[in-house]
């Protein structure tokens, strides 16, 4: 019972948040003193993160992971992890590189463990019950529609030269996983407060 405990959803959010608050500070702070703008981003990332993943615990239910979810996390956060590195270590060379073939290479490094990400996502949903694969469904149903008619409305005003967009296709997945993110924290608690 204590491992079970130990490993409940609020107190890995906790966990993951302060971390996160950490690791951002520390990034922020050597990014300060370096002046090199990509630590500085990626420790603004990781305050904002912190931020949101301790908010979220605040409003999480203190049950333990399922063996699923348990999985789900040992598969997401290391891709995570190594999406981040790439992004602001190894894909801000790219402007030094010169030859297609190794161009191609480290703008699609990033992708890699993007797929690891997915492929958790899925086999998390594969291995769930019905109510949470309907939670799911519903959170992927508000994120993809709500962020395709948001990148819709925007690619309009691009076309109108309202709005100038650059390289922003590399936000839309991103941005899905965000909605999907708060999507299903919004559901399950509709759900746990017992509304239809």
């Amino acid at each position: 019972m204590r491992k079970a405990e130990g490993t409940s959803k609020r107190r890995m959010l906790r966990r993951i948040g302060a971390t996160a608050l950490a690791l951002g500070t520390v990034a922020w702070i050597a990014g300060e003193v370096f002046t090199w703008s990509s630590l500085q981003r990626l420790g603004v990332l990781g305050l904002v993160l912190g931020g949101v993943w301790l908010l979220f615990s605040l409003y999480t239910r203190d049950e333990p992971l399922r063996a699923p979810q348990r999985r789900y996390m040992r598969e997401f956060f290391p891709a995570i992890v190594a999406y981040v590195v790439i992004l602001f270590s190894v894909w801000p060379l790219l402007q030094h590189v010169h030859a297609n073939g190794l161009r191609v290479l480290i703008a699609l490094l990033p992708v890699l463990p993007v797929a690891f990400v997915v492929r958790a996502m899925v086999r998390l949903v594969l291995a769930s019950d019905e109510l949470e694969r309907r939670i799911q469904l519903e959170a992927i149903s508000i994120a993809s529609l709500s962020v395709g008619l948001v990148s819709l409305a925007l690619g309009f005003m691009a076309a109108a030269g309202v709005v100038l967009l650059k390289n922003a296709l590399v936000l839309v997945l991103p941005a899905m996983f965000a909605v999907y993110g708060v999507a299903v924290w919004w559901i399950r608690r509709r759900y746990d407060g017992g509304e239809p």
